[in-house]
């Protein structure tokens, strides 16, 4: 099932025991709409950098999330916006759980809950952003009853302060996999003049980022360039895995490949037609 309302465009599947099951789209959507009245409501304090923001507790559940996620990944640099379109989705997977699927996936534009109590293994494959194709690399999940997964990078619907094609995050859940995701195109970066950076709200004036410099444009990077940025980046991602906030991470900047993926018991990598 399709769904937008305002920002949020969601693609929604639910099935038990291999067969689909029909959604409400009227309380689907009802759902939805309540969601991101409360995203707006809290606004005010969701703009701001996450460790400027000390209790929760009064907060609303989709809004609390977002705070939790990016309080996990890096809460000096991110606000709690970082965690948005991840935190829909799980938050909408949640409530989508009460109605007995044992496998449901939303995806908000490329940020996707997943809920699979069926043992089956996930295949979920990997876009290009910037083209909106297909990439070879394909992701075989098993063992993970609840994950999410989410992908980052320059020219997505996000300003970035980094020169990532392409970062996509597995994570605990939706929202922590949206912030990590985030985060870590930021650190895929490298000082050079061939980067083009402007203030985030030249760009767009509303954006909880106004302040830092926002990749513009990318020019003729080194090799030595491309892997220095992959370097800077992994090595973050690394240290999330270490520290349990994500499950494992896949980068992409000029045709070269990372990851913090090493073929364990729950997540694969696999690569079509690429040797």
């Amino acid at each position: 099932m399709f769904l937008e309302v305002g920002p949020a465009s969601l693609v929604i599947s639910c099935k038990r025991q291999g067969i689909i099951c029909e959604v409400d789209r009227a309380e689907a959507e009802r759902h939805l709409k309540n969601i991101l009245k409360e995203i707006r409501d809290c606004l005010p304090v969701l703009r701001q950098k996450a460790h400027k923001i000390h209790k929760t507790t009064h907060m609303p559940e989709v809004a609390s999330m977002m705070v939790d996620a990016v309080k996990k990944v890096d809460e000096a640099t991110l606000t709690p916006m970082a965690a948005v379109a991840g935190a829909v989705s799980r938050r909408m997977c949640d409530l989508l759980k009460t109605d007995g699927a044992d496998y449901i996936t939303v995806n908000n534009g490329g940020d996707i809950a997943v809920h699979n109590d069926t043992g089956r293994e996930v295949t979920i494959g990997i876009g290009d952003i910037r083209q909106g194709t297909a990439t070879p690399y394909v992701l075989k999940i098993s063992g993970l009853n609840d994950f999410g997964i989410a992908t980052s990078g320059f020219g997505g619907r996000s300003l970035t302060l980094g020169l990532a094609d392409m970062v996509t995050v597995i994570a605990e859940d939706s929202s922590v996999a949206d912030a990590a995701a985030t985060f870590l195109c930021n650190r895929t970066n490298v000082d050079t003049y061939k980067v083009l950076r402007k203030r985030a709200s030249e760009i767009d004036p509303s954006t909880d980022i106004p302040d830092e410099l926002v990749t513009v444009t990318i020019t003729d990077l080194s090799n030595e360039e491309v892997d220095l940025a992959l370097s800077e980046g992994l090595t973050e991602a690394y240290r999330l895995k270490k520290d349990s906030i994500i499950h494992d991470a896949v980068f992409l900047l000029k045709e070269r490949m990372v990851t913090t993926i090493t073929g364990d018991e729950y997540i694969r990598l696999e690569v079509h037609n690429g040797g």
